[in-house]
């Protein structure tokens, strides 16, 4: 038997018969030593980066939670209802205001059809056997086309030289089957009042005339609705039966004339179940890197002669003291601990209360379990009933504090915001001051303490440097005098942390370098136990030339022995 730490080496039957392979493997098996270590090595970092890729596994789960949650319209889920689906019915997003809206459709967009009055035998059906070329003209929104129909064009033909010709302009013909045989229909696209179709005079195919009593039309028209009862005596017009602006925040799809309530709440058990969510989400990162960083006092270890592993032999887990798993717990901690990027604690100035009703998580009732002894010490906890109160006095405030993303306040009557720079411009607080001199003009602007450019033209200011830069800012208070105040741009925790964990999980982020530098050193131990396992190779196969040499010589000499014992007999018995 051959022990790792000790290199112990025992043996029998040396004498008549002795078993040299036996020796060899023995040997052999201590020559092997420093190839078990180094393999052994190796494991050790496997299941460290193994460890990484469980933790890398957490937290690629976590990104996608918050990407589900991270804008206003995710978050602050607002739910339509209608009174009667048949007229309309709506979607919304977090900026429309609750409440109910009462909708009037006086009637439908449509767009232009002509429909040809005599019905066709069959497909096959010929609408020019001339013996000779024909046109098909057509006017569409203003666009006249003239068709080539070719002596024996069927009527299916002439449908296809309408649809596959490359310039049609936005116009489809097709065949509807009446059960006594094919209608002919020929339509424009589009809906509304410009979307005109016509059917021209210079057509002269045989089997369709252009004269309009030939057909029959359904007019172009807009559609025509009322919000809240206006407008009162006129109506409010649209090319379209989806309508983007009536409401802000709100797309409302009219589907028939009627009238119809169109009722909006805030979703708050879909708030409540994605702050759940986010909780959940980095409690499970945290419990993950709490067991790989684990320290077990009453663990029993191994020997190190014995041990078979490096964390056989300690009390602490896989990334116990790992650098790079501190690194990551310090930024998760830093990202749910601290103030939203450009969020402020309420206060009071003068009459006026400023700053954000919810600024941290703990506003809203989520807090670390700070008890050391505690199993959930570490984790996020959620205080259920502050987060209803939070929910019941502002739903709103609560989505901002995890989903605004990039939203300007202007502490100031002074001044208001006018735009920014997504990607450039950062979310803060920006202290603003500026100039007015008695002209009006715009001198000695500051945006976050640096100087920005004035436009007297437009009267706006524009931050050029620093966080801030692409902030631009309307100035209203042009009397004469000094002004100074501050300017927000309100970012909520998921989309910074979205962006934190992104970069986590990139090419440049901590679990890449970790797991890469960790591949390096495998491939190095591996290098290592390679040579080893040349080197024992080549050992072995001296030692078997050795001792082949060896029991030759041995058989020679046992050989010899029996011949001299041959002789000895021999010579006793002559004696006798």
């Amino acid at each position: 038997m051959v022990e790792l730490a000790s290199g112990g080496v025992y043996f029998s039957g040396l004498g008549n018969g002795t078993d040299f392979s036996k020796i060899i493997d023995q040997l052999k098996s201590i020559e092997e030593i420093p190839q078990k270590r180094l393999t052994l090595w190796q494991a050790d970092w496997q299941k460290r980066q193994d460890a990484f890729g469980e933790l890398r596994t957490e937290i690629a789960a976590f990104k996608d939670i918050v990407d589900s949650m991270n804008t206003m319209s995710k978050f602050l889920v607002k739910t339509p209802s209608s009174s009667s689906e048949t007229v309309a019915s709506a979607t919304t997003d977090a900026s429309v205001l609750e409440g109910s809206y009462k909708i009037e459709v006086n009637r439908l967009a449509t767009s232009s059809i002509w429909t040809y009055n005599t019905a066709f035998a069959a497909k096959t059906t010929k609408v020019n056997d001339s013996g000779s070329d024909q046109q098909f003209v057509y006017t569409y929104k203003g666009t006249t086309r003239t068709i080539n129909v070719p002596s024996g064009t069927t009527v299916d033909g002439l449908k296809n030289l309408i649809n596959n010709d490359p310039q049609n302009p936005g116009v489809k013909a097709m065949l509807v089957q009446n059960g006594t045989g094919y209608t002919f229909q020929f339509r424009g696209m589009d809906l509304g009042a410009t979307a005109s179709l016509s059917v021209g005079a210079g057509t002269n195919v045989t089997g369709i005339s252009s004269a309009p009593a030939n057909w029959t039309v359904q007019a172009n028209q807009n559609a025509q609705y009322r919000v809240n009862g206006w407008p009162a005596t006129t109506w409010l017009e649209s090319t379209s039966n989806t309508l983007t602006g009536a409401v802000e925040g709100m797309t409302i799809t009219l589907k028939d004339t009627g009238t119809t309530q169109i009722s909006v709440a805030t979703d708050i058990e879909k708030i409540k179940e994605n702050v759940k969510s986010f909780v959940d989400g980095m409690n499970a990162i945290r419990s993950k890197i709490k067991d790989l960083t684990a320290v077990n006092s009453s663990k029993d270890v191994d020997s190190p002669d014995k041990a078979a592993s490096l964390y056989s032999m300690q009390k602490g887990s896989i990334l116990t003291g790992n650098y790079g798993v501190q690194l990551l717990a310090s930024q998760l901690k830093t990202a749910t601990a601290d103030k939203a990027a450009g969020f402020e604690y309420q206060y009071k100035d003068g009459n006026l209360l400023r700053g954000d009703l919810y600024s941290s998580l703990a506003h809203i009732g989520i807090m670390t379990n700070a008890e050391t002894n505690s199993l959930n010490a570490g984790l996020l906890e959620l205080d259920e009933e502050k987060l209803d109160e939070a929910l019941k006095a502002n739903p709103t405030a609560v989505a901002e504090l995890f989903a605004a993303d990039g939203l300007p306040v202007s502490d100031s009557s002074d001044f208001s915001y006018y735009s920014h720079v997504k990607g450039v411009t950062k979310a803060g607080v920006y202290d603003v001051t500026y100039d007015v001199d008695a002209s009006g003009n715009i001198t000695n602007a500051y945006v976050g303490g640096q100087r920005a450019n004035v436009d007297n033209v437009n009267k706006q200011i524009t931050a050029m440097e620093g966080d801030a830069r692409g902030l631009a800012l309307q100035i209203d208070n042009l009397a004469a005098g000094s002004y100074s105040s501050r300017m927000r741009i309100k970012e909520g925790k998921l989309s910074g942390l979205s962006d934190q964990l992104k970069d986590m999980l990139g090419e440049e982020g901590a679990l890449k370098i970790l797991e890469d530098n960790y591949q390096e050193i495998m491939d190095d131990i591996q290098d290592k136990i390679d040579k080893e396992v040349t080197r024992v190779t080549q050992w072995e196969q001296r030692e078997r030339l050795r001792f082949s040499r060896l029991e030759a010589t041995l058989a020679r000499y046992d050989a010899l022995n029996k011949s001299v014992e041959s002789q000895i007999k021999s010579l006793s018995s002559s004696s006798s």
